[in-house]
């Protein structure tokens, strides 16, 4: 598996990370930072009116990052696949993970409205 780049503009300021599809998105109104489920990853985009948001997607092993991650957790991913997707598009990109539970990490290069965002598996 081979590190991925996307560059998005997400309508609704938001991209998800999920381990299946038809998952309950975790929300919350202030909208600052990253709010996380065990099944759906809600990360900040930058406002699509002010132009992209460059993604970086791929394991862990070929992402190097001099600090600590802004998110580390545990996702679920009982299909053993991982998906990358908004309110609007189905899907960014994907990839397969060897487990149903997947170690994700992801760094931003600002806490609300990230122009880069890395999102590292495994």
């Amino acid at each position: 598996m081979s590190v991925k780049k996307i560059t998005i503009t997400p309508e609704y300021l938001s991209i998800y990370v999920a381990g299946r599809r038809n998952v309950k998105i975790p929300l919350h109104m202030d909208r600052q930072g990253i709010f996380a489920s065990s099944d759906c990853i809600n990360v900040p985009a930058y406002y699509w009116s002010d132009g992209d948001t460059n993604v970086t997607f791929g394991p862990i092993v070929e992402i190097t990052e001099a600090r600590e991650p802004d998110f580390d957790g545990i996702l679920n991913t009982p299909n053993n696949e991982l998906i990358l997707f908004d309110a609007i598009e189905p899907e960014f990109g994907s990839a397969q993970v060897p487990s149903a539970k997947t170690r994700i990490r992801i760094w931003m290069d600002h806490p609300i409205e990230p122009s880069n965002v890395i999102i590292a598996w495994g």
